[in-house]
Parts: C-alpha cells; structure tokens; sequence
C-alpha cells in the first residue's frame, strides 16, 4: 500500500515539474485557417446592350459575290445561358462578283435583317460560346430569300459592359435562291466587332 501511495505521489509531482516549463505543450494548429478573397470582376451577364462589327460577306448562286460588310447587333441578356439578339448587315464597300477567271465589281448589294434566340455556354469567367438560331431576310441586289437562320461564336465580356466576339452567321443554305434556277447556294457572313452591355 505504500509502495502505491509513493508511486501515485511521484506521478503527480513529476507531472507538475513537466507541465511547469508552461508553453512546452503548447497545441500546434495543423491546418491554418485560409482567407477568402471575394474578387468582383465587373463583368455584366445580363442587361441591354449594342455592338457593331465588320464582317465578311460571301453569296452564291451560279457565280460568287464577296463584299466587306458593317453589321449592327443589339439585344437583351436574361442571364448569362440565354440571350436574344437582332442583327443588321449592309454591304461597307464595292461588291465583287467572281466568274472564275475574271473578278468584276458590281452595283449589287448584300444585307440581311434578323432576330434570334441567343443560347450561351460560359466556359470560364466572361468567356463563352454561344449559337445564334432564328428568323431573317437575306437580300442580294433584286433577289431576297427569307427564312430560318442560324450561327455560332464566341464572345469575352470585358469589365465594365465592354466585350468582343467573332462569329460565324449562315443566312441561307440550299436550292433556287428566290426562285432562281441554281443549285447549292448559299449566303453568309462572319464577323468580329464589340459590344457594350448597360
């Protein structure tokens, strides 16, 4: 009985010498806290906005016409996955009309009016792809074709409502453009301008 009564008095004082050096068994944290850093990049996902671009304009039917082009876009974000858009294009310069072996200018015209739905998939922060699908009327001098439309493209929103985009817009794809007698036609144009959403 003594010989426990010594022991426990022996662990009890020496465990007070070693808890007496004070910061010894001070606890290490393991895992410092992080700081969150909430950055705003003043990048606008919705909102009215306008732009304008040059573009590139090519038709077919029996011989190619080639012009450079302005188009004028305007339209309204609902969020940053769906937008819808309306687009003008009239031809910017003289519009060239190749025969294969000769490039000639003409006194034609290229534009086209439309409005489309404008679907977007963001693939990092103010950067996304997006489709453009819808209704226009293309014309090319005395001929116009109206119908389903549709594009692609991407855009980068910038801080502050300012953003670029390039994209590209088939207007029409087919046969017997406005009654002409001619095979695989096509209209269309790509684009690279700025946007400012408000």
């Amino acid at each position: 009985m003594n010989k426990t009564l010594s022991m426990v008095a022996i662990l009890a004082i020496s465990g007070n010498i070693a808890y007496a050096g004070g910061d010894i068994y001070q606890p290490i944290d393991v895992m410092p806290e992080k700081e969150v850093i909430v950055v705003d990049d003043n990048v606008k996902y919705d909102g009215f906005y306008m732009g304008a671009a040059l573009s590139y304009a090519r038709m077919n039917q029996a011989v190619e016409l080639r012009s450079h082009a302005l188009t004028i876009v305007g339209g309204y974000y609902f969020n940053q996955y769906v937008g819808i858009e309306a687009r003008y294009t009239t031809t910017l310069t003289d519009v060239y009309e190749d025969r294969g072996r000769i490039v000639v200018k003409t006194e034609d015209d290229l534009s086209n009016v439309g409005l489309y739905v404008k679907p977007m998939y963001n693939i990092t922060t103010g950067f996304s792809a997006y489709g453009l699908a819808g209704y226009g009327k293309a014309e090319a001098g005395d001929l116009e074709e109206s119908g389903f439309q549709w594009g692609i493209g991407t855009k980068y929103e910038l801080a502050n409502g300012m953003g670029l985009f390039v994209d590209f817009m088939s207007l029409y794809n087919g046969e017997n453009f406005d009654g002409t007698n001619v095979k695989d036609s096509f209209f269309s144009y790509s684009s690279a301008g700025v946007t400012y959403t408000f």
